[in-house]
């Protein structure tokens, strides 16, 4: 008999459908959840805030086919029955909900509930203008409840959990809450299989890889002025830039949609699956990430978990991910990268020495490790 009963709102995950970032999280603790040491009960919440449970087996067919999957029965539940230790645990992007977290929270604890969180950034609190409108204004409500009632916050880095405690102080918030930092897995656990026809071409020529989605935190713009100046030199170097299409950057997609290279030498791809991203990973020539802050910073590690060189910003939780293992622009510099990238261009032994450096030195988490980490403090 299982003790303990984790209940977790997966209302965001199967509306969005997304499988990357925050939702690659959530879908990876949940595969390794569903079988493990607690009763785990997953929750969908209806436009009445009504909870709705989800079956066990069918949220494991979703995990496998998130884009498509159509569920087949929802029935309703009164979470505040059980008798076992209850945890409401909050992983997803929850602060988006209609069901409010300051009224659940009040009403879990009336309820003999512990609340755990994981927090992957304070994005919305540091860098406002950067977000959409609706993750402004959702995300400060959402921070001060779990101020106010959450027992225990997970983290993906200690920068996060650094910036989470130094808010906390600030807003005057007295609650003792336990933590635990646990980085995040980097093994894309779908099977290598044959490269999407329409890829095939791509990976077989020396480009430069960015993963993430489009949208101002990024700096997908600076990374494509360096390719034009690198581009005069190097007529067969390509850039391929793999991530959906985000927010308040109409001026820039615009620019690379009409772009005298764009699908010669210049490529985006919005939709791309765990197998093919894992092709264009272990073909990359090398690889960036750019970005004026990061919680955590997930293609860092799959990159490096590939044996790629890998150029990223040096700020917030950069250097915890990357270690000695990446190259850092300095101050989002575009004269250091391209002075970082054209040392690699230009020295074959060089970029030979970091590519087997990091073959050798760099030790990957795996999501397996992940949940371990996560199950051991809950």
């Amino acid at each position: 008999m299982k003790n303990k009963t984790i209940y977790i709102d997966v209302t965001q995950y199967t509306q969005n459908r997304l499988n990357t970032g925050i939702q690659r999280v959530v879908n990876q603790y949940l595969k390794r959840a569903i079988t493990g040491n607690f009763e785990i009960v997953i929750l969908y919440i209806n436009s009445s805030n009504h909870f709705m449970q989800l079956s066990n087996s069918e949220m494991q067919e979703f995990l496998e086919d998130v884009k498509d999957y159509k569920f087949k029965s929802f029935k309703h539940i009164d979470i505040f029955e059980s008798k076992n230790q209850k945890i409401f645990f909050d992983i997803d992007s929850v602060w988006n909900s209609l069901y409010k977290r300051e009224l659940l929270y009040k009403q879990l604890k009336e309820n003999n509930f512990k609340i755990y969180n994981f927090i992957y950034d304070l994005i919305p609190i540091l860098f406002p203008k950067l977000l959409h409108e609706k993750t402004k204004q959702n995300f400060a409500p959402y921070i001060k409840a779990i101020y106010k009632y959450s027992d225990f916050v997970f983290f993906d880095s200690n920068s996060a959990k650094n910036d989470f405690f130094k808010i906390k102080k600030e807003f005057n918030y007295k609650k003792d809450i336990s933590s635990k930092v646990v980085y995040l897995g980097s093994d894309i656990v779908k099977p290598f299989e044959k490269p999407n026809d329409n890829y095939i071409d791509i990976l077989s020529k020396k480009y430069i890889l960015f993963v993430g989605t489009i949208e101002p935190r990024k700096l997908q713009p600076l990374l494509l002025d360096a390719f034009e100046e690198l581009y005069e030199t190097y007529h067969n170097l390509n850039l391929v830039f793999i991530g959906k299409t985000g927010w308040n950057i109409q001026k820039f997609t615009s620019y690379l949609n009409t772009h005298p290279l764009k699908d010669k030498n210049i490529f985006h791809f919005e939709n791309i699956d765990d197998n093919n991203l894992n092709h264009f990973y272990k073909n990359a020539f090398l690889v960036t990430y750019l970005s004026i802050y990061e919680g955590y910073g997930l293609p860092i590690a799959e990159s490096l978990n590939h044996s790629n060189i890998t150029i990223v910003s040096k700020n917030s939780s950069t250097p915890e991910v990357g270690g000695d293992f990446v190259d850092y622009v300095t101050d989002n510099s575009k004269e250091n990268l391209i002075n970082i990238i054209f040392k690699y261009l230009k020295n074959k032994n060089m970029y030979k020495n970091k590519k087997n450096m990091i073959l050798k030195g760099y030790k990957p988490i795996s999501w397996d490790a992940f949940y371990q980490s996560m199950e051991r403090n809950i």
